[in-house]
């Protein structure tokens, strides 16, 4: 397997003869590839383990027939953002839809720039990968999953300074989704304690007609520290 590019198979319904048959193909084209099924349970966050397993590939491959159940999109989002976090927006995301595409604009932002392919998928992925070179967001915007800790989200620069931090969530269609806790620490850590510096919390604002709250903190911020945020369900 020496040389070869790492692709991650996502099949979003247990199906073992597609998961064989794109596969097959994408081996044949030269790829090392890795296959499971996704679970979109939100109180699983088996996403989490998938984003850790992506940061290790050079390309990542959703197949399926229904892209629109919303568990389902969150959870696909929040993986597309913990990886591009690392290598990032350009991490190479392709959907082979057994069915009609999804709209690509309807999509959350995370993978709005996938590539749905409905044939030569295992050249297509293998151009993606084979030329795939990760790039650094001048921020940083991560997501945790932590079990019974929950979704944490993690944001600072990736260079210089930032005098400070705000993150506004919120739910469509429901009063969730609106932080529940915050600190400040090193990056890549949820910190037990810390001190915040003119903390915010409870702000009120419509971001795209979602009603949101917004925390913030004034801690100065560089590559090495982030601010973190606690939401009790998916934005």
């Amino acid at each position: 397997m020496a040389g070869k590019k790492r692709v991650l198979l996502s099949l979003l319904e247990e199906n073992e003869g597609l998961a064989r048959l794109l596969g097959q193909e994408l081996v044949r084209s030269g790829l090392d590839v890795q296959a499971h099924f996704w679970d979109a349970a939100p109180d699983a966050m088996a996403w989490g383990g998938v984003a850790r397993e992506l940061a290790s590939c050079q390309a990542w491959v959703i197949a399926g027939t229904d892209f629109s159940g919303r568990d389902l999109r969150a959870s696909l989002a929040l993986a597309a953002l913990s990886v591009q976090a690392e290598l990032g927006s350009g991490f190479p995301i392709l959907l082979s839809p057994s069915g009609a595409a999804p709209d690509m604009d309807a999509l959350p932002t995370p993978l709005r720039d996938a590539e749905a392919v409905k044939q030569g998928l295992g050249a297509k992925a293998a151009v993606r990968a084979n030329t795939f070179r990760p790039v650094q967001a001048p921020y940083r915007l991560k997501p945790h999953a932590l079990g019974r800790l929950g979704l944490w989200f993690e944001t600072g620069p990736a260079d210089g300074f930032w005098q400070g931090a705000f993150f506004a969530s919120g739910t469509a269609g429901a009063n969730t989704g609106a932080p529940t806790a915050h600190g400040v620490g090193i990056a890549g850590s949820i910190p037990e304690k810390c001190t915040l510096h003119y903390p915010v919390q409870g702000m009120k604002l419509s971001i795209r007609g979602v009603e949101c709250e917004g925390w913030g903190v004034k801690n100065e911020l560089n590559a090495g520290t982030s601010y973190y945020v606690r939401v009790p369900a998916c934005p």
